[in-house]
């Protein structure tokens, strides 16, 4: 700004305007009335207030140890004559009134500067106001001073005036505030003016209060020390309404205002803080309130939940408007935090599929303190083959949680773990991969061949859609056995999803095994078995042996096994012998039957004929048979 004016100088020089003369920077170049001015007061005395001027520069800061020169017009002293500025470029003198009544001048001037001089217009009375009583000198805001001021009429030598009916008023003459009760008095009928009730409100500090009437010359107090009164109210000062991240403490301590009934600030009040809502610490919670009545807790950290926290400023002062004060603040969840992030799996355990079975994959974000985070972009992965996975549609929802899906053809145990905003989520979950339910599809069988008498085993091999062994199912399998024989029952579990069946035949053919995987018959399904006879048995074995026969017989040998079925095969050794014969090995036919020619060497004899089958007598041996020719 200055810059500007300097500017302008120089532009009225350059146009000719060498006869200007400004003063330069911190010489005097105004003179102005401060106060003093249109005061009312008594013939030949000084007046209540002092005349005060002043002094500034061009640029209007003040102007400190310019000399002021003052001058009493029509009568009556100014003291001093002339006098400094000071540092706020002021100058005071005081006025004494001369011995008439009317008006006075008087003016200011400052040595060398060509302006008007500071005008003083003053009203000189020949009555004046004599404070009797003088107001107390201590008092609290708002209560009425003792002792109340108490004033008399009287006339420039200071002897009473009698006369009533005159009215008295009075304000602050120094000293900010205001005033309250009786604020003007009337006068009795011997001058004496009384006021009742009379006040001061404000805040602590030395008043002075001017006392005027109407033809009276007014007169000042002496001061009064001003303190502030008992606690009347508490009203929040900062701190109210903030937002920070849970756990953390605000970044503007709360504070309260402790005021008196008159609005002053008042000292040495205790004050608690305390916490009323959503947890979190405080330090500093037992204050007291210091020289303007403030006072602030140390901190307030909100508490590890979102939402909201309260804290209240309390004091145990009784009927206080406002108490207790209480402050809000609001908890937001805290920056992503991967090491709390979760996964949770539901069921942990599955069946093997290409995704009929699943298990239902949950990732919660997190902050530090477990509040879930919404907007959190998620992916998923499974350790382990043959895995199928469905990403979540979206990112995190309010409750901080992405649904995705898992399933695998593969049994064992898969690790399923997410990524949250890219960073490895610090929890993972386990799900358990078991064979799905057999199917007779995928199943298997083999039925060998059978021998009567012996165990036929049937081999299962239960499998699941996606070719897995399953265990754990002997109850869905079922084994019918028809044809030569008749069977049927319950397999038993070998380990690996393998079962067995077993059933021992009895007659010789074809039987047709026929395996169900859950009332389904699994791929060849009947089996054929071709069952052949057991052993020869020689307790089955038969032989053809004629009781009368002449010159000689053919006995016939028919080998079986334990269950009397015919061998059908050759193989075994028949031997024939007798008491008049040499033993003979039967002819082997091929077919299970064996022939020898018996011709004993007499006629009308009684032969005892022995046969054997692999050393061991068959049944009905020794046979006896006669010749007859």
């Amino acid at each position: 700004m200055r810059r500007l004016c300097l500017l302008a100088l120089f532009a009225l020089t350059a146009c000719g305007g060498s006869d200007l003369v400004l003063p330069n920077e911190g010489q005097p170049a105004s003179l102005a009335v401060v106060r003093g001015d249109l005061q009312n007061g008594t013939v030949g005395q000084p007046l209540p207030d002092s005349l005060v001027v002043r002094v500034t520069d061009r640029f209007g800061d003040p102007v400190p140890g310019a000399e002021v020169t003052w001058t009493a017009d029509n009568g009556g002293t100014v003291d001093p004559a002339t006098s400094l500025t000071d540092g706020a470029g002021r100058a005071a003198t005081v006025r004494t009134l001369g011995s008439q009544a009317g008006t006075y001048t008087t003016r200011a001037s400052v040595t060398g500067l060509e302006v008007d001089p500071a005008i003083f217009v003053t009203n000189a009375l020949a009555a004046q106001l004599i404070l009797a009583t003088q107001p107390g000198s201590i008092a609290t805001s708002g209560t009425p001073l003792d002792p109340q001021p108490v004033l008399q009429l009287a006339d420039p030598a200071g002897n009473p005036i009698a006369r009533g009916g005159v009215t008295v008023t009075v304000q602050i003459a120094s000293g900010s505030g205001s005033l309250s009760g009786g604020t003007s008095a009337t006068s009795d009928d011997n001058g004496r003016v009384a006021f009742a009730g009379l006040a001061v409100q404000g805040s602590a500090g030395l008043r002075t209060l001017i006392f005027a009437a109407d033809g009276f010359a007014s007169v000042i107090s002496a001061p009064i020390a001003l303190g502030v009164g008992a606690p009347a109210s508490i009203e929040l000062v900062t701190g109210d309404g903030q937002t920070v991240t849970v756990g953390s403490p605000l970044p503007i301590a709360p504070s309260v205002l402790v005021k008196d009934a008159t609005g002053n600030g008042v000292a040495g009040v205790p004050v608690s803080f305390v916490i009323t809502g959503g947890g979190g610490t405080v330090t500093g919670e037992d204050q007291v309130t210091g020289a303007a009545g403030t006072a602030t807790v140390g901190s307030w950290t909100l508490g590890k939940a979102p939402g909201a926290n309260t804290l209240e400023a309390r004091i145990s002062t009784g009927g206080v408007s406002g108490n207790p004060v209480v402050f809000h603040a609001t908890g937001q969840p805290g920056p992503l935090s991967p090491e709390k992030s979760t996964v949770a799996a539901a069921p942990a355990t599955i069946g093997a599929s290409t995704g009929a079975a699943f298990s239902t994959i949950t990732v919660t974000a997190t902050d530090d303190f477990g509040n879930p985070l919404p907007n959190v972009q998620v992916a998923i992965s499974a350790t382990g083959a043959g895995n199928a996975l469905v990403q979540p549609s979206g990112p995190t929802n309010d409750k901080g949680q992405a649904v995705g899906r898992f399933s695998s053809t593969s049994p064992g145990d898969h690790v399923v773990s997410a990524t949250v905003n890219g960073s490895t989520a610090g929890r993972t979950a386990t799900v358990k991969v078991t064979a799905g339910p057999p199917v007779a599809s995928a199943s298997s069988a083999e039925v060998g061949p059978g021998t009567a008498g012996a165990p036929t085993a049937v081999a299962v091999h239960l499998k699941d859609a996606s070719g897995n062994p399953v265990s754990g199912a002997a109850a869905k399998v079922s084994i019918e056995v028809s044809g030569a024989n008749s069977a049927g029952g319950t397999v038993t579990e070998t380990g690996n999803g393998d079962y067995t069946f077993s059933y021992t035949p009895t007659r010789t053919g074809t039987d047709q095994v026929r395996v169900r995987v859950d009332g389904a018959e699994v791929p060849g399904s009947p089996f054929a078995s071709v069952v052949s006879a057991g052993p020869a048995d020689p307790g089955q074995t038969t032989a053809d042996v004629p009781g009368l026969f002449s010159f000689s017989t053919t006995i016939t040998v028919t080998a079986k096994d334990a269950q009397g079925n015919v061998l059908g095969r050759g193989g075994d050794a028949v031997v024939i012998s007798s008491d008049a014969t040499a033993p003979v090995t039967a002819a082997d036919q091929g077919n299970g039957t064996y022939s020898a020619v018996f011709a004993p060497p007499s006629s009308f004899t009684t032969y005892s004929v022995t046969i054997t089958i692999n050393g061991v007598p068959i049944a009905g041996s020794p046979f006896t048979t006669q010749r007859f020719f």
